[in-house]
C-alpha cells in the first residue's frame, strides 16, 4: 500500500506542475508541496520496508503453537551476513540453516533477521540452535530459546547433516505468518507474475492523483488540449469561441452583464463591472485558465452610470477576426501581443452635460508595433468601422 501511496503522491505532483504551467496564478498551489511532502516520506517508508524484507515475521502465537505441537528441530548456522540495513542500530542479517526436525528429512533454510551487536558471536557459523518448525514442509522457521545442547533435547535421531546433503537453500513466501500457518499475503503479487498487475495498478494510482488536482480545471485542461495542436499551452482568449466563452462565465460570476471596461489578451481576460446594475461601485474580475477571480475594488472608479454598457452590446465573436483582417491589410504577422481594449468612448460635444466623459458608444482599441513604429486603430463594438488613429 505505501507504493500506491507513493505513486498517488507522484501523481498530485504532477497535476500541480501541470496547472503551474497552464493555469491561472496560484492555481492548485497545494497540489506541489502536498504531493512532495507525501511523496518523500511514504518514499522512504518503502525504502525501509524493501531493505527489511524478508525479515522474519512470524506471528509469535505461530511460533508457540509449533513449540505447543512438538514441531521443533535443531538448526546448524552455515552463514551469516550483513544486509548492510540497519534498524534501531542493529545490523539486519541473513542466515543459512541447515535444519534437521525432529521428524523428517532435513532442509536449508534462508532467515533475514535482526541480529544485536553483542549476539552475534552466539550465531557464528558452525553453532547450533533451537528451531521451531512454523509450517511443516515449508521453509518458514523461527529459532527459539530452547535448549540445543544435545540432538536428545529434541530426540532428533540424527545429527544435522551436511548442507549439501540438506538440498538446496529454499526461502520464505512473502508475507507475514499467521498463526494458523496462513499468510498476509499483499493485494498484488510481489513477484514476477505480479509485475505487470503492479504496474497497471501504479499507472492506475497515478493517474488519480493527476485527476485529484486537475478536476477543478478541468476547463482549462480542455482548452489546452484544444490549443496543443496549433503549437500553444492554453487556449487564446481572443478567438471569437473562446472569447464568447470567457465574457459568458464572467457574467455568470459576477450576477450580470454590466461592463465599464474590458482588457482581452491570448492568455487572460479582465473586466471591471458594477457590484449590481445601475451601481457605480465597480470591481475587478479576470478569467484565466478557465477560471474567474474576483479580485475586488477596481483602481478607476466610474463617475456615472452612464459609463457602463452591456455585454450582449458586443459582438464579441466579430472581434478578432475583424483585428486579423486590419493586420492583414497593413502586412502585420506578429499578433501575439496584441491587445484589446473595450469601453465607452470619450463625449466630444462640447455643449454636453457628460462632455469629456466616458459615455459615448462603445468602442475597441488595439494597436500594431514593433521596435520601430506603432500604430493604433479603433472600431465599433461589431468589428466593423475599423479606423486608423496614427
Amino acid at each position: 500500500m505505501l507504493r500506491f501511496l507513493f505513486f498517488l503522491a507522484v501523481g498530485v505532483v504532477l497535476g500541480g506542475v501541470l496547472m503551474m504551467i497552464i493555469g491561472h496564478p496560484g492555481a492548485a498551489a497545494w497540489a506541489f508541496p502536498t504531493g512532495m511532502t507525501v511523496a518523500s516520506l511514504s518514499g522512504v517508508l518503502v525504502l525501509v520496508a524493501r531493505a527489511s524484507s524478508g525479515l522474519a515475521r512470524a506471528d509469535p502465537a505461530a511460533t508457540r503453537a509449533a513449540v505447543e505441537a512438538g514441531r521443533l528441530g535443531l538448526a546448524r548456522i552455515d552463514a551469516l551476513r550483513q544486509t548492510g540495513t540497519r534498524i534501531n542500530d542493529q545490523p539486519v542479517c541473513e542466515l543459512e540453516l541447515t535444519v534437521q526436525p525432529q521428524d523428517g528429512p532435513a532442509f536449508r533454510a534462508a532467515l533475514r533477521q535482526i541480529v544485536p551487536l553483542t549476539e552475534i558471536p552466539a550465531f557464528q557459523p558452525g553453532t547450533v540452535r533451537a528451531v521451531a518448525i512454523l509450517v511443516p514442509g515449508r521453509p518458514d522457521v523461527a529459532l527459539v530459546d530452547e535448549p540445543a545442547t544435545s540432538a536428545e533435547a529434541f530426540r532428533v535421531v540424527d545429527a544435522v547433516p551436511s548442507a549439501s546433503a540438506a538440498g538446496p537453500l529454499r526461502r520464505s513466501d512473502p508475507g507475514g505468518l499467521r498463526a494458523d500457518g496462513s499468510r498476509r499475503s499483499p493485494l498484488v503479487g510481489t513477484g514476477r507474475r505480479g509485475r505487470p498487475l503492479r504496474m497497471l495498478g501504479y499507472a492506475l494510482v497515478l493517474a488519480v492523483g493527476v485527476g485529484i488536482v486537475l478536476a477543478p480545471y478541468r476547463v482549462a485542461v480542455a482548452q489546452t488540449l484544444a490549443a496543443i495542436p496549433e503549437g500553444r499551452l492554453h487556449a487564446d482568449l481572443r478567438s471569437p469561441e473562446d472569447l464568447e466563452a470567457a465574457v459568458s462565465a464572467l457574467g455568470h460570476e459576477i450576477g450580470h452583464g454590466n461592463l465599464v471596461d474590458v482588457v482581452v489578451t491570448d492568455a487572460y481576460v479582465i473586466v471591471d463591472a458594477p457590484l449590481s446594475p445601475g451601481a457605480i461601485e465597480t470591481d475587478t474580475w479576470m478569467y484565466r485558465g478557465g477560471l474567474v477571480e474576483h479580485r475586488g475594488a477596481a483602481t478607476i472608479q466610474p463617475e456615472t452610470e452612464l459609463e457602463q454598457f452591456d455585454a450582449r452590446d458586443v459582438d464579441w465573436a466579430a472581434l478578432w477576426p475583424a483585428v486579423e483582417a486590419t493586420a492583414a491589410e497593413a502586412g502585420v504577422t506578429a499578433l501575439d501581443e496584441v491587445t484589446l481594449t473595450l469601453g465607452r468612448g470619450t463625449d466630444s460635444d462640447i455643449e454636453s452635460e457628460t462632455f469629456g466623459r466616458s459615455v459615448g458608444p462603445v468602442e475597441v482599441g488595439f494597436s500594431f508595433s514593433d521596435d520601430y513604429h506603432s500604430v493604433s486603430y479603433r472600431m465599433d463594438a461589431r468589428g466593423e468601422a475599423v479606423e486608423e488613429l496614427g
